[in-house]
């Protein structure tokens, strides 16, 4: 793991971190920029800009509200703790921070909020790769203590964000092995891009919604099965259901939690939204019969409008 890139002269420490979420994020900039095309964007590089602006302020702003929601009497007890952009983000409410940031961009392009979460749904999910894989970099949203046997065990040197914690018992200058449950989730990400991108490829523009629905249910199913293997405290607990046969025969320890943490909770909530969509969706598509294949991408324009 290097939490810290490599040092220049003239920029300082260049952090792991920071640097892939910024290179995830300019990534999916063609992506989107050929989406709001395709669905008739009459300025799609000035919609982009704006897009990247909600990026920013919607997920920087929603993340860190989310976060000290998580634990807020810690945080009334020591107010200068909510400003201390050191401690964190929470993924979700980024999320709801940018599609929060999306009601504004959708009046001011004449767009639907549906059309445009459906445009970020496609691409989001090789920057959020990008992202946890900046957090396993850095070492943080550490996974829970695995046996050293575990060929893929991670052990984060002296300079990682879990080691500075003092939160995991640490073997000189590297904490003890735990699960590297940031690539785990890196992995799923870019499984559910290449799932997102193909249906996109295929299909075209679909109904509003759909594609986020289907962004939501993998992502949801993912992050159920990951916070499983976390060992970070920072999401919280809303009950604690431990069940030791299981955790021992996944490597973990017998005390791990299963269920349920915040982001669980949010994930499951996500899967059911999704699928009963869907389910909807796919049965309007029946009753009505196919989609006239005359002008699909004129007829989804003018529904954003």
């Amino acid at each position: 793991m290097h939490p810290v890139l490599f040092d220049s002269a003239w920029l300082g420490s260049i952090n792991s971190y920071g640097t892939l979420i910024m290179l995830g994020g300019m990534l999916i900039g063609p992506g989107v920029w050929w989406d709001a095309r395709q669905r008739g964007v009459s300025t799609p590089f000035v919609f982009l800009l704006d897009f990247y602006l909600v990026l920013i302020f919607g997920s920087f702003l929603g993340g860190r509200l989310l976060y000290v929601l998580t634990s807020p009497l810690e945080h009334l007890a020591d107010p200068a703790r909510i400003f201390d952009l050191d401690e964190g983000f929470v993924f979700f409410g980024s999320v709801l921070g940018v599609v929060a940031g999306f009601f504004v961009l959708g009046r001011r392009y004449e767009r639907r909020v549906g059309e445009i979460c459906d445009i970020l749904a496609t691409w989001m999910a090789l920057s959020h790769a990008f992202g946890r894989a900046g957090c396993f970099l850095s070492g943080c949203c550490w996974g829970a203590p695995c046996s050293p046997e575990l060929a893929i065990a991670a052990r984060f040197p002296e300079n990682s964000v879990v080691y500075l914690t003092e939160l995991v018992p640490q073997e000189g200058a590297h904490t003890i092995p735990l699960h590297p449950v940031q690539a785990y989730e890196a992995l799923g990400l870019l499984l559910l891009f290449v799932v997102l991108t193909s249906l996109r490829r295929r299909r075209g523009p679909e109904r509003l919604w759909v594609q986020s629905s289907r962004w939501a249910l993998g992502y949801g199913l993912l992050r159920f099965v990951t916070e499983i293997f976390r060992g970070d405290p920072s999401r919280g607990y809303l009950l604690r259901v431990e069940l030791a046969p299981l955790t021992t025969a996944l490597g973990l320890p017998a005390d791990q939690p299963v269920m349920l943490s915040v982001s669980q909770a949010i994930g499951a909530a996500l899967v059911l939204v999704a699928s009963w969509y869907l389910l909807a969706s796919r049965s309007a598509a029946t009753r009505n019969g196919p989609k006239s294949p005359e002008k699909p991408a004129k007829t989804l324009s003018e529904t954003g409008r």
